[in-house]
């Protein structure tokens, strides 16, 4: 394979890339390299392959060959750093952020993987003054302002971070990564309808997108399932002084709210998000443990308005209500251990990663 043909499998690779094609992208650098494994250029395109699927060991072997061949090249530092982050190695990851630097002081990526390193090594001020560098430098590339939402998102400090998340899209109005960090922050904050809408959109552009599959697995299981075992287990408790003929209604509220909290939220997902968002809902542990906890709490609140319609309301609760409202409260928590330790073993806590950081 002549030089020029390389650089055109390159090319078109990159292409590729570009519109989401990846494997078909692999393949064009697979065979560039099978002729010519030293091509620089072509260990990139690799290395970026494998960030868009956060395969950062991968990225890391492919961006450390890349410095290798070319050690003067700044690309390969700036994507050796975003993969040493990935793994974990913040220490190293400053150390080819600020080689990156040095080479290419004018490329805001490098300033950027140099900031996520700081972070990630104990140094918020110096992170923050780091991506205050990146941002300037490319103020109307989104980016950096991504870089800096997602920094501030790791902290906990969501008011920055939207904003931010919202500069980047703002010029950029399909960056998946913003989106799904505009998601992430509507489902902490439980406004579920609008992280609906926010992680639909990424869906729908890519339905594979395992960050936004991650938040709309909170959406359905923490958020709905979640706020359903709360509404029943409060219309049990309210449910307690049901012969009170007034207090049915004030009893059947909070359910009704959930019902009509959840069906916005239904229609705020997409159709293809309606399908995994029902796959989820039957499949995964979290949610089971919720459904089952809803099951518990219907029961027992079920049995103590029975129990509450025939005491009197003038006397002291008989032994009967009592029962009921000790299985009641046991219930719930026997329901809240249970949620706590699955989704301990289902999630970690978020950290600044370099998830589309080069975009």
């Amino acid at each position: 394979m002549t030089r020029q043909a390389s650089d055109a499998g390159v090319a078109r690779a990159s292409a590729l890339l570009e519109v989401g094609r990846i494997d078909a992208a692999r393949r064009e650098i697979a065979a560039v390299l099978a002729d010519d494994p030293d091509n620089a250029e072509a260990l990139h395109v690799l290395a970026r392959s494998h960030q868009a699927e956060d395969e950062f060991a991968a990225m890391l072997d492919a961006a450390a060959r890349a410095v290798a061949v070319a050690p003067g090249q700044h690309e390969g530092h700036v994507l050796l750093a975003f993969a040493q982050i990935g793994v974990g190695n913040p220490a190293e990851a400053r150390a080819s952020a600020c080689e990156a630097v040095r080479l290419a002081p004018e490329d805001w990526r490098g300033h950027a993987a140099l900031a996520l390193a700081r972070l990630n090594l104990g140094q918020p001020r110096r992170a923050f003054q780091t991506i205050k560098q990146a941002v300037n430098l490319a103020p109307e590339s989104a980016g950096p302002h991504h870089i800096r939402a997602l920094m501030f998102h790791s902290i906990g400090w969501h008011m920055f971070a939207t904003r931010s998340y919202r500069r980047a899209l703002t010029l950029d109005p399909e960056h998946r990564a913003a989106l799904t960090g505009l998601g992430s922050i509507a489902a902490t904050r439980g406004w579920l309808t609008a992280a609906a809408g926010h992680l639909s959109a990424v869906l729908t552009a890519e339905p594979t997108n395992h960050a936004a599959r991650t938040e709309l697995d909170r959406v359905v299981i923490a958020g709905v399932g979640g706020w359903a075992v709360i509404s029943v287990w409060t219309a049990g408790f309210l449910g307690m002084f049901a012969m009170l003929p007034w207090m049915w209604l004030v009893a059947l509220l909070p359910p009704a709210l959930w019902l009509l909290w959840a069906a916005r939220t239904w229609r705020a997902l997409t159709p293809g998000a309606r399908v995994y968002a029902g796959h989820v809902a039957r499949t995964d542990t979290r949610a089971r443990v919720r459904l089952f906890g809803l099951a518990l709490c219907t029961l027992t609140a079920t049995g103590l308005v029975i129990t509450a319609l025939r005491q009197d309301a003038d006397r002291p609760p008989a032994a009967p209500m009592v029962v009921m409202m000790v299985a009641h409260v046991v219930a719930l928590l026997a329901t809240a251990a249970a949620i706590v330790i699955t989704d301990r073993k289902a999630t970690s806590p978020r950290a600044a990663d370099p998830r589309s950081s080069s975009e």
